[in-house]
């Protein structure tokens, strides 16, 4: 009998393809492996009694990936011809299944090792121990769960350990409640995340990948409304290396569910030194993708290609067709940030190398954008209506110094129309709207007869919300009108562009790419036949 096991694994690292390797080498059943795109096929071949028995320890010793989307089995006839060779990557990885049952079995010669050799997963290490300092004085311990248990006390002591190694220098202490946004916690046991944020089944789980990844979680209303807390994020990480996992379990055996990390802080009780251990990646959890805000484990090639170019647009879109293989394709890129200027951009080899479709200029001020505005159509009779009916708001617009707004982009243009109709944050308000639809904000571009360097429209744009406003509309529902009607701009330009230029696809990178409510208006507005590309293994912004 033959099994067939199909995973699509949206990545270029051989992290999961080498375990899954691994894990069926220590069996005794005949299989073979193959990757095609994103597709990871492995064959087995046994009686089925045996492959019963495989599929239940497979499903206990394969550890979940960040980048793993979907898996199938199915019984087929035979295997076929397969000469497919993988390279080992160079990613390090955190801990397997494997690793644990190493760590945790009392029988094991490895009983609280943090540094095992793990023939599965590849995790090594040449350290015998770990360095512990206090008062400037090396520490010694008659055993590892000794010395964890000891780091664990001190903790709940209140002092404050330095954790030093290979990848980074960070801060640990006992967590007493969230002060800020984005503060950074370690969480030992995701089972108890919901005394603190809103429940997210795909994150948790997220949390206990491979990867071991940082994640930014909603707070939940109710430790918001008990700690007067007036912001919304949190990042959280589960222990990411055996030296932090076992401490995280001292820990508990404590009743101390969270621990704050700093990454920089000037006193310090204790120090921990040890040679390896990964950064841990950061990333976004959205309804259908998960993206990588930050990443070092990647082709270092690819940071070569990055720095071709000055235009952070270019460079990531050439990262991303390299990742993808679309150097034979014709692809419109949406680069939509809010840390760099945005730009929508062509590639296809028919034109050898990259042309933009649509740069954003903004205006040097208010009053330039209301003198714009009055030299258009019926412009100047709907701005005296404005600061008729709104004259303070009005004054105080044109008091507001946006040559601050450096970046050309989308989001800067939200911010001017934010400063115009007084909305505080356009985007927070549109993605907190419970409406299914907002007003059509004008999304339009200067005439222009050629396909490319077409420059956008913010008189229209702004002109649109003013209009909305004076007829009475909320402020978010206006916001929700911003936001959704830029998606709808993209798909619309898409189709323009394509029938001038035969596209194979769209991508999409930039920051914002990595918002889910962004991520659910592009499922909702563009066609879902369309291929949509993205970064794989590279950040979306670097």
């Amino acid at each position: 009998m033959i099994l067939k096991y199909e995973f699509e694994y949206q990545s270029n690292n051989n992290s999961f393809i080498t375990i899954l390797d691994n894990l069926l080498k220590s069996k005794e059943s005949e299989y073979k492996i193959d990757k095609i795109g994103d597709k990871i096929f492995l064959y087995v071949e046994d009686e089925e009694k045996r492959l019963i028995e495989l599929s239940d320890e497979l499903s206990k010793e394969l550890p979940v990936s960040i980048f793993l989307k979907d898996f199938s089995l199915e019984v087929v006839p035979h295997i076929p011809p397969i000469d497919y060779q993988y390279t080992l990557d160079s990613c390090l990885k955190s801990y397997c299944p494997n690793c644990l049952n190493e760590t945790e079995n009392k029988k094991s010669a490895n009983y609280y090792n943090p540094f095992i050799n793990c023939q599965i997963c590849g995790t090594t290490s040449n350290e015998k121990s770990m360095q512990i300092y206090e008062k400037n004085e090396l520490l010694s311990f008659e055993s590892f769960k000794k010395s964890f248990e000891y780091l664990a006390s001190s903790l709940n002591n209140g002092k404050i350990i330095k954790i030093k190694n290979s990848s980074k220098t960070f801060f640990l202490k006992k967590f007493e409640k969230i002060e800020y946004e984005d503060q950074w916690l370690l969480c030992n046991d995701v089972e108890n995340l919901s005394k603190l944020t809103v429940g997210s089944k795909q994150k948790n789980i997220a949390l206990l990948s491979l990867e071991k990844p940082v994640i930014d979680f909603n707070i939940n209303a109710i430790y918001k409304r008990a700690n007067k807390i007036d912001f919304e994020k949190v990042k959280i990480s589960y222990p990411w290396d055996l030296v932090l996992y076992l401490l995280s379990k001292e820990l508990l055996e404590q009743e101390i569910e969270f621990l704050s990390i700093e990454e920089t802080k000037d006193d310090f009780d204790i120090e921990v030194v040890y040679d390896k251990s990964l950064t841990p990646p950061n990333i976004s959890v959205t309804e259908n993708r998960i993206f990588l805000l930050g990443n070092s484990c990647y082709d270092e090639r690819l940071d070569e290609i990055y720095d071709k170019f000055d235009e952070a647009s270019k460079s990531q879109f050439t990262v991303l067709l390299d990742e993808n293989a679309l150097y034979e394709k014709s692809i419109l890129n949406i680069f939509f940030s809010s840390k760099y200027d945005d730009a929508i951009s062509l590639y296809s080899p028919k034109i050898d190398g990259i042309i933009d479709i649509v740069k954003f200029k903004l205006p040097n001020s208010i009053e330039e954008l209301f003198a714009e505005i009055k030299k258009s159509k019926n412009g100047e009779k709907l701005l005296n209506n404005y600061k008729e009916k709104f004259p303070e708001i009005y004054e105080k617009a044109l008091q507001t110094d946006i040559s601050t707004l450096h970046k050309n982009s989308i989001y800067s243009l939200w911010e001017i129309a934010s400063t115009v109709l007084e909305i505080d944050n356009i985007y927070s308000k549109a993605s907190h709207c419970i409406l299914q639809k907002g007003p059509r904000i004008d999304y339009k571009l200067n005439k222009n007869d050629k396909l490319f360097n077409n420059e956008f429209d913010f008189v229209s744009f702004i002109k649109s919300g003013i209009s909305f406003k004076l007829a009475g509309v909320d402020e978010k529902t206006i916001s929700l009108g911003y936001v959704e009607n830029y998606i709808y701009f993209l798909s619309d330009l898409f189709d323009k562009v394509n029938e001038e230029f035969e596209l194979d696809g769209i991508s999409f990178c930039g920051d914002f790419i990595g918002e889910d409510f962004i991520n659910k208006l592009i499922n909702k507005i563009f066609n879902k036949q369309l291929k949509i590309y993205y970064n794989r293994d590279f950040p979306i912004q670097k």
